[in-house]
């Protein structure tokens, strides 16, 4: 039965089944999540480990060595590397794509679990999986006039459960420079004249708060519980608390120490917009709607400002879910002004309203069937399956403008030409990492997309088209060009110079191959996140207040950038899941909206870099985008350029990144380098083993003596209704925080008499390794660096070029990783996914034509097309990334249509008798318009994407120049060279119909 008959018998069924999918794609809509990305999966676990304030030498020996072999013991293991520094280290297991990394964690915390024994006994260790989860989506800070101990409180206990309860909200972080505590500080002299040490203190303390069940009974049928309880309701009873001395006198804790509210030693400092601040992060839970997620938020924060003490104040300073609204909102305006470009090219052609109306209603309807597909993929909304189906815009219509002119002709060249699209996109699967989540998400709604668009053109279009000239004429076929057109001339001399169209397709080969050189090259496209991360480190051992001063001048400048919205800043600690050192922190910037200023995001950095360099030259500082930053380190390169410096002698380590710190510095484009810093300021007691065994005392002994004198200990809390406050027992500041009166600290012999520190050990001032860095169970040294004004290719290629000339000794080497292995690793997949996509397509022109020499020539057009793609790249310098080569993997699906609806119809009509010259030049001159149409309708569907307009666009921006290039040429290379050398090449065979 003729298929037309067939749709237009059963058009009440087609028409259900329209608007069915049309409603189903709307409430599909309203239910996806949204988010920035799609669900990314990266194969790494980290393992956390603090042990006090223990050197990283001993860390490095009896925590991170074993931790590293155990791990290394992990199926699946592609890489490891280790941070240790004083009291921490940081392990991060990288496994290889494809991984479960669900069983991988289990079998890392079960092999750590096996070796735990053998670790310190104090040791807190922590093993997660590093997922987007782990870092913010929301941040803000508290602010106001109370004690930073008190604005601690307000967050953690009223601000941070009101956030938690909100529907898909994961971890609640607060941070702030204060809690609070209560301080018992131990007088030493007093302590010494009653004979008592710190132990002792806390030891009647420990003993004294307690709450014990003893016992039950029943009186009057009603059953009691009996509980003995010492617990303190406030630090009066705390100082009342009774010593018992061995002489069986009784002291109170009053009478040899001072109780009061105190704060703990700082180790963080948290600052917002200059000022002592709270900062409160929030994160949401795998699989969460960001946006559903905001809301809730935001109706809490209401709630919360609407009871907020006065003289409070919450300032946001990073806000995803507005970043994913814009950038959504972003790629929406770049479809619907897509579709209406593309409507309008229609409409100039055909010059018929009911006609492009007809075809451009496959455009909604398309997009609503594609979030309906979208449901059982567990696919979400977001800027990669959004930009999907942006690109698709223009091809969706294809479809409908061929099949408008006439339906049966057309089948096998529109399906075709269909699958063409489809089958390049299927080997994006073997894509890995970042790269290839990102594109298989776009790959996904794109491919979504021009399938439904293709059954909508052979059902739809065909009844409306009924309907709407039911009562009038069928249409006539599009217009066909005039044999005495333009075109009809130039192709004629085209044809008669076949050996020119070779030379011509050569010379375009040949342009492609040189332009490869003069486009720069990079990972993945940046964008203008409205906002943007200063990471920062002081030298080794520098003290905390010390930092706050360097910091502070960096933060007035910050301040002082009329971009800047509001800023927090964190020094001891960092974005994400890591072990941070005390000089080192980050200040997390948020700008105002984009429309709202002049400058991008990348220039208020390249702005701000200089003065920072110049107000704090004794820091190493870098500046990054959040999401790049994120994405950087959830893989394990966090900056693009990463020098390793292998070798197992450190004394030579450290001043070979020195030379290799100077030798990236002088680089053009490099900035922000970071190598290792020398010098960790030590004070080492060396016991005397003699004198401590003369009078019964041993290290350990002695060491935890000293430990709870001058760090302190804490051996219990007070609590209070709603929460429990710590109870420290230390010396007073003046005694440990003085290097002169450390040596006099009153050590006790197990006899009860005191000596003091200084006739058990001596002390010795020492400069040891700051951080101890590894990689695969080999000590390395890293030298970081990011790029300003410079793409990653030409950086690295420069860079690789002046390292040849570091001269290394017998055992080190040099190696060049960070984003660029990971560019070099996507780059190679993608050569890899090319082949793969240009054999599809290979396949079905062979299907198709049942030859090889008409589907190689229209394939031929493929590697032509990437000259005008280069071309366009490289006029816009635009880098060649992941995105603009996933459009050249796209090109080769696209470029074929055209060739397909030519000599299909050629063959046609040499299939009625027409001469081959004659039924080629004939196909041509009445395809000519449907190729234009439809090239057109692709290009200017594209033109929003490609002028990179809306918050997260940039991502496809290269993609849509790179289509947009390569589509222009080859058309030309269809309409001009394909013709005239299939003519050339049949002429010169033999047979009258070959089967080459």
């Amino acid at each position: 039965m003729n298929p037309v008959r067939s749709v237009v018998l059963h058009g009440r069924a087609v028409l259900l089944v329209t608007v069915l999918l049309a409603a189903g794609g709307l409430l599909a809509a309203l239910r996806l999540p949204s988010a920035i990305y799609p669900a990314l999966r990266f194969p790494r676990v980290v393992v956390i480990a603090h042990s006090g304030t223990t050197p990283p030498q001993s860390m490095a020996l009896g925590v991170t060595r074993p931790i590293e072999q155990a791990v290394m013991e992990v199926p699946g293991i592609r890489r490891i590397r280790s941070r240790t520094f004083r009291g921490s280290a940081e392990i991060s297991a990288q496994f290889g794509d494809g991984t479960d990394m669900i069983t991988a964690l289990q079998q890392v915390q079960t092999r750590i679990a096996d070796i735990r024994a053998s670790l310190p006994a104090d040791l807190e260790l922590t093993v997660e999986r590093i997922t987007p989860a782990a870092f913010p989506i929301l941040s803000f800070n508290l602010t106001g006039g109370l004690p930073i101990a008190d604005l601690r409180d307000y967050a953690y206990y009223v601000v941070r459960p009101a956030l938690a309860r909100v529907p898909g909200t994961g971890r609640v972080e607060v941070l702030s420079s204060d809690s609070r505590e209560i301080e018992v500080v131990v007088d030493p002299a007093k302590a010494l004249a009653a004979g008592l040490t710190v132990d002792d203190v806390s030891a009647a303390l420990a003993d004294a708060n307690k709450l014990a069940p003893v016992g039950r009974f029943v009186k009057d049928d009603a059953q009691y519980l009996a509980v003995v309880s010492g617990l303190w309701d406030s630090t009066r009873r705390i100082a009342d608390t009774p010593i018992l001395l061995r002489s069986g006198a009784v002291v109170k804790v009053g009478d040899v120490a001072s109780v009061a509210p105190g704060t703990p030693d700082r180790t963080l400092l948290v600052t917002g917009n200059g000022h002592d601040a709270a900062t409160v992060s929030v994160s949401q839970q795998a699989g969460a709607n960001v946006l559903d997620v905001k809301t809730g938020i935001d109706g809490a924060l209401s709630d919360l400002a609407r009871t907020l003490p006065s003289g409070l104040t919450m300032t946001k300073v990073y806000d995803l879910a507005e970043f994913v609204s814009a950038s959504i909102g972003g790629v929406r305006d770049a479809i619907l002004v897509g579709g209406l470009l593309a409507a309008l090219v229609l409409l100039l052609f055909l010059r018929d309203l009911r006609m492009t109306a007809i075809a451009a209603a496959t455009l909604p309807l398309t997009v609503l069937g594609t979030f309906l597909l979208m449901l059982p993929f567990g696919a979400s909304i977001n800027v990669m399956s959004m930009g999907g189906i942006a690109v698709a815009i223009g091809l969706v219509i294809d479809d409908a403008v061929v099949v408008v002119g006439a339906t049966l002709e057309l089948v096998a060249p529109v399906v075709g030409s269909t699958l063409t699209t489809v089958v390049v996109l299927l080997p994006l699967g073997l894509l890995s990492g970042v790269a290839g989540q990102f594109f298989r998400a776009l790959s996904l709604t794109l491919s979504i997309a021009v399938l439904i668009s293709l059954v909508l053109a052979f059902t739809l279009i065909p009844l409306l088209c009924s309907i709407a000239l039911r009562d009038e004429a069928a249409p006539a076929a599009l217009p066909a060009s005039d044999r005495g057109s333009f075109y009809g001339r130039t192709l004629a001399a085209t044809l008669a110079r076949p050996r020119a169209a070779l030379v011509a397709g050569a010379v375009l080969l040949a342009a492609g191959a040189l332009l490869i050189a003069g486009v720069p090259s990079g990972f993945l496209p940046g964008m203008d996140e409205g906002g943007f991360v200063i990471d920062y480190i002081t030298p080794p051992g520098t003290a905390l207040e010390a930092t706050d001063r360097v910091v502070r001048r960096i933060e007035s400048l910050v301040a002082a950038t009329p971009e800047v919205a509001s800023f927090s800043r964190r020094t001891g600690s960092e974005l994400g899941m890591f072990a941070t050192e005390q000089n080192k922190g980050d200040i997390l910037v948020r700008l105002v909206p984009r429309s709202k200023r002049k400058r991008s995001a990348d220039e208020v950095i390249a702005a701000l870099r200089p003065q920072v360099a110049e107000a704090a030259p004794e820091a190493d500082v870098e500046f990054t985008q959040l999401l790049q930053d994120m994405i950087g380190d959830l893989e394990g390169a966090p900056t693009p350029v990463e020098i390793k410096v292998f070798g197992d002698d450190p004394g030579q380590l450290e001043p070979i990144a020195e030379r290799v710190e100077s030798t990236l510095a002088g680089v053009r484009g490099v900035v922000d380098v970071v190598g290792p810093r020398r010098g960790n300021p030590d004070v080492t007691w060396t016991i005397d083993l003699v004198a401590a065994a003369r009078v019964g005392l041993s290290v350990d002994e002695v060491a935890t003596q000293a430990a709870h004198a001058w760090l302190g200990e804490v051996p219990t809390e007070l609590r209070l209704l709603d929460r429990s406050v710590p109870v420290r027992v230390r010396y007073p500041d003046a005694d440990r925080f003085d290097p002169a009166r450390l040596a006099d600290t009153p050590i006790r012999t197990p006899a009860g008499a005191f000596v003091p520190l200084k006739s058990l050990a001596h002390a010795a001032a020492s400069t040891g390794q700051t951080v101890i860095t590894r990689e695969n169970l080999r000590q390395m040294a890293l030298v970081t660096a990011r790029l300003e004004d410079r793409d990653l290719g030409s950086a690295v290629a420069e860079i690789r070029r002046a390292l040849a000339g570091v001269r290394l000794p017998v055992g080190f080497l040099l190696d060049v990783g960070g984003q660029d292995e990971s560019q070099r690793q996507a780059f190679h997949e993608l050569v890899l996914v090319l082949v793969i996509a240009a054999s599809l397509v290979l396949v079905i022109l062979v299907v198709l034509f049942r030859a090889f020499v008409p589907a190689l020539l229209i394939l031929a057009a493929a590697p032509l097309s990437f000259s005008g793609a280069l071309l366009l790249l490289a006029a816009t310098r635009t880098e060649l990334n992941v995105s603009s080569a996933m459009g050249l993997i796209l090109l080769v699906g696209l470029v074929v249509k055209n060739g397909i609806v030519l000599l299909d119809y050629a063959h046609r009509l040499h299939d009625n008798g027409l001469p081959l010259r004659d039924a080629v030049v004939e196909a041509a001159r009445v395809r000519l318009r449907p190729i234009l149409m439809t090239t057109l309708c692709t290009l200017f569907g594209l033109l929003p994407l490609a002028f990179g307009l809306g918050a997260g666009s940039e991502l496809q921006k290269p993609l849509a120049l790179a289509v947009i290039g390569g589509l222009g040429l080859s058309t030309v290379a269809t309409l001009y060279l394909v013709p005239s050398i299939y003519v050339w090449w049949r002429s010169r065979a033999s047979s009258p119909h070959p089967k080459l």
